[in-house]
């Protein structure tokens, strides 16, 4: 057994092979620091640090087969990215592996997905870093570049209980490093920020952003629970969408409605219709738009703007989308 000693209140903790311990501080790139729920192995450094207030991380949850991973997921927060050495260059990569998966299992992570070497695609992994994922060694200084013929490359992703945080970890032998690198991305949903984006739309951004990306999402179209009948707190949005196709008659619109994964598929996709469905109505109903210009449509559950784990990410995949015909 090897123990070691957590700097915060001095507590004595033994592990089969690592343990896990806030910064020292000593050998960190100045201005860096750990993520709160995913800390670092003893003996480790930062050299490489990046963060950005606001951004989509997209992370490999499949191996790198035909050109592609299999499977990832997507989040949108807080993101923070990181790269460790470690004092001791003979640490086993394979330990390192294990030690972070039994950190992250012990504070309530699910692993989404965790693999070594051919496990990963290819014959040795490295497609999957190189080409797979970008997340890892862009911007890293050129200290934490994937050495040449590498053999020990393992990957874990992981999300966390509450659906908040979701972190890709890759350990690695690095180029010009004496022993294993530790890349982590991280991504922390942020609650005041996913609520930014129920800003009431104006008709010429509604426009903006179907000229733009074919598609806009509103927001501000509620139903009573479990059902299509429209809340009265919808009106303005709904008379905002006639104001655009009053201004644009040419406009044809595509009315999909959009639920959150609670409750059975099937279920879903047909109340996500019957909702399309009242909103197209009450556009012909209450505003004398012509139903020829509009076509309903319900897509359920299956295409999620954000995490259905939390309570904010539910409600923001329930939403109606307006979609270029």
């Amino acid at each position: 057994m090897k123990c070691i000693r957590f700097q915060q209140g001095l507590v004595l903790v033994c592990a089969a092979a690592f343990g896990i311990s806030p910064a020292t501080g000593q050998e960190d790139l100045e201005g860096s620091g750990d993520h709160p729920e995913i800390p670092r192995l003893a003996d480790s450094y930062i050299v490489h640090h990046e963060h950005a207030d606001y951004a989509r991380l997209t992370i490999p949850t499949g191996p790198y087969r035909d050109g592609a991973v299999e499977n990832s997921e997507s989040l949108e927060g807080q993101v923070l990215k990181l790269s460790y050495l470690f004092r001791d260059g003979d640490v086993a990569e394979l330990r390192v592996k294990r030690s972070h998966l039994e950190a992250l299992e012990g504070r309530g992570f699910e692993i989404l997905y965790t693999g070594s070497d051919a496990e990963l695609g290819g014959r040795d992994g490295r497609a999957f870093l190189a080409r797979g994922t970008n997340i890892f060694e862009r911007g890293a200084r050129g200290c934490c570049h994937l050495a040449n013929r590498n053999r020990n490359i393992h990957y874990i992703a992981a999300r966390s209980a509450d659906g908040r945080t979701l972190a890709a970890i890759a350990i690695y032998n690095a180029r010009r490093a004496d022993g294993p690198t530790v890349a982590k991305a991280i991504v922390t949903a942020d609650e005041m920020d996913t609520t930014m984006d129920h800003v009431p739309l104006s008709a010429d951004e509604m426009q903006a952003g179907i000229v733009e990306h074919g598609r806009v999402a509103v927001q501000d179209i509620l139903f009573e629970f479990d059902s299509d009948s429209i809340l009265p707190d919808s009106a303005d949005a709904l008379a905002t969408i006639a104001e655009l196709m009053e201004s644009r008659p040419d406009m044809r619109l595509l009315v999909v409605g959009h639920t959150d994964n609670v409750g059975d598929f099937d279920y879903n996709l047909q109340l996500s219709m019957t909702r399309a469905e009242s909103v197209s109505q009450w556009l012909q109903d209450r505003h004398g738009i012509d139903g020829d210009r509009l076509q309903s449509a319900g897509a359920g559950m299956m295409a999620p703007i954000t995490t259905n784990r939390t309570e904010e990410g539910r409600a923001l995949n329930r939403r109606v989308e307006l979609v270029e015909r």
